[in-house]
């Protein structure tokens, strides 16, 4: 008998649409549709941009609270306010397995929206205090892993003896970096990768004893340069001799905060002299963004490090594949969909919300680990065949899900501002258990409360703690080498925003082992000034600014301001 295999192949069209929160058309385009029919979930209906802002708001990376503990009433550090509606465990508890997450487990109710329902056993359902994992003397740390004797640093994977640093693998000894990899003694760093004793530079691979210099490959002993590549002993772009260069250098008190900072300000009053590369990032093939690296297929995304077969995803790390619209996935995530810091071997996550280590075939789940086949659960530690973390059978599982998928379209959540959540959109803005002041989306897209308020997101306002200062910043010894250890005792007021900051024994160490002064702003206004220097996660159309060329591209770059952008042929001219 012979057999007859037909293969449909599905054509699609654009289509246009608009947003439900900004109300702007965007387009989904064909490749987006065949993604949706691939992992069997509806189109969106908010646009990219407000999709990626609404994930933001669902994490808060660099604000730590005070909050009792629920298993022991102790007060804790955690990346959750005391005010959020929400019960932590300590981590060292949570993860122990000795609590019953099922304790918290409810009948799927048919008369609620399902939104609803999960924003209750979210409320009851212990999390942990902090995202951490295997943490050495690093209790001030949030939403990082194997790190040892750090203190602030957050989304950081792989660190010892570092403090205030976001966003960075495999750091050692180095303070105030953000975006990096592989580094060791750094400091004051942006997109800094594979380097050593680099100070106050932005986008910078592989160099060695590298001051204040922008978009360098392969330098050693370079000051105040733009666009080098593999070059030894410059001086602003202009070659020295050995000697020459070590002079120069002696010349200058790298130890005085006085002329540290003059040389600064010369230094980005050059770069602004010199033609950047459109998009930051090296070693992609067929992709558009911003910050890519060793990357594949990668179409409007942000900060992707060795991603494959992704679109609208933003910091995105070691190996994540064939994903749309996912926020800090990690470590061999694979086949996920409108996720927030879901990894370690993920595979098939839908609208899931810190989600590790295997978990497989989840959705609407929150801190579910290693769990399998689960739907709208929280909490969870390997389990398999759950619902409101309550546990069926394979075969129950199976029939009420999609029961529950038609329940979410035929009664959807629908918020204060008349958002319509039916299936196939992540959590609400307004069931976060995280304000928008205290997540990323305050970094990426700041905006003030009134305007939080209106667009119905919550707002917390911060309850700091006040210090009575011992000193101003301006009154610091100018140079480093005039600071003693009764500097640890002093509480300095920051010379732009006026709050309280101190000046810890390790980064003291740094200091006096460096040769660099005591900085004169806290520690958010240092991060404030170093985030200056990026482009943000959006992209607009341009030319290449280059006399004569005639190529086009999606670009990071602000046509508002002054920066000269370069098709990347262009800019490969230009660099030495």
């Amino acid at each position: 008998m012979a057999y007859i295999c037909i293969i449909v192949v599905m054509e699609y069209k654009s289509e246009n649409k608009i947003c439900q929160n900004c109300k702007k058309d965007f387009t989904i385009e064909p490749d987006d549709f065949s993604f949706y029919e691939k992992i069997k979930v509806p189109p969106p209906t908010f646009c990219p941009y407000c999709r990626m802002i609404r994930r933001m708001n669902y994490r808060n990376e660099r604000v730590l609270f005070r909050r009792k503990d629920l298993h022991d009433n102790k007060e804790v550090f955690s990346g959750f306010s005391p005010d959020a509606d929400v019960v932590t465990y300590e981590n060292k508890y949570w993860f122990g397995g000795e609590w019953n997450p099922f304790d918290t487990g409810v009948d799927y109710d048919f008369n609620k929206s399902f939104f609803e329902q999960l924003n209750n056993l979210l409320s009851v359902s212990p999390l942990p205090s902090r995202s951490v994992i295997n943490m050495v003397n690093s209790d001030y740390c949030n939403e990082t892993s194997e790190m040892r004797n750090c203190y602030l640093c957050f989304d950081t994977d792989v660190g010892e003896n570092s403090a205030y640093i976001i966003n960075s693998s495999y750091t050692k000894d180095s303070l105030d970096l953000f975006n990096v990899a592989e580094n060791e003694l750094c400091y004051e760093g942006v997109l800094i990768q594979k380097s050593y004793r680099t100070f106050f530079s932005l986008d910078c691979e592989s160099c060695v004893d590298v001051w204040f210099s922008k978009g360098l490959r392969g330098c050693t002993n370079c000051f105040g340069c733009v666009n080098l590549r593999n070059k030894t002993n410059y001086f602003f772009n202009e070659a020295c001799s050995k000697e020459v260069y070590a002079e120069k250098i002696k010349n200058i008190n790298l130890g005085s905060y006085k002329e540290i900072s003059e040389m600064y300000k010369k230094a980005l009053e050059f770069w602004s002299h010199f033609p950047n590369k459109y998009y930051h990032g090296i070693r992609i093939v067929d992709s558009n963004g911003e910050q890519l690296y060793n990357s594949k297929d990668v179409k409007n995304s942000y900060l992707v490090r060795g991603g494959e077969h992704l679109k609208y995803c933003q910091l995105i790390s070691s190996k994540v594949s064939n994903s749309h619209d996912c926020l800090v996935g990690f470590i061999g995530g694979d086949n996920m969909y409108e996720c927030v810091t879901c990894g370690l071997g993920t595979f098939n996550l839908r609208f899931c919300f810190n989600c590790w280590e295997e978990a497989q075939d989840l959705e609407y789940c929150i801190y579910c680990i290693g769990s399998k086949n689960c739907f709208g659960c929280v909490g969870l530690h390997k389990k398999q065949y759950c619902i409101f973390n309550r546990q069926y059978t394979k075969e129950e599982y199976e029939k009420l899900v999609p029961k529950i998928i038609k329940h979410m379209n035929d009664m959807p959540y629908i918020d204060d501002k008349g958002r319509i959540y039916k299936y196939g959109e992540y959590f609400p803005y307004d069931l976060s258990p995280v304000a928008y002041n205290e997540s990323l989306a305050q970094d990426f897209s700041p905006i003030n409360k009134q305007i939080a308020e209106e667009m119905g997101y919550i707002w917390r306002e911060p309850q700091l703690r006040e210090f009575d200062t011992t000193i101003n910043s301006a009154d610091l010894p100018d140079d480093i080498i005039n600071v003693d250890d009764k500097i640890l005792k002093e509480i300095i007021k920051c010379e732009n925003c006026n709050k309280a900051y101190k000046i810890i024994p390790m980064e003291l160490q740094f200091y006096k082992r460096v040769g660099l002064p005591l900085p004169h702003l806290c520690v958010e206004c240092r991060f404030q000034e170093r985030f200056k220097l990026l482009n943000l996660p959006k992209l607009w159309h341009r030319k290449c600014m280059n006399a004569g060329c005639q190529n086009e591209f999606e670009t990071a770059y602000d046509p508002e301001k002054p920066d000269i952008v370069y098709c990347e042929s262009c800019y490969q001219e230009v660099t030495n």
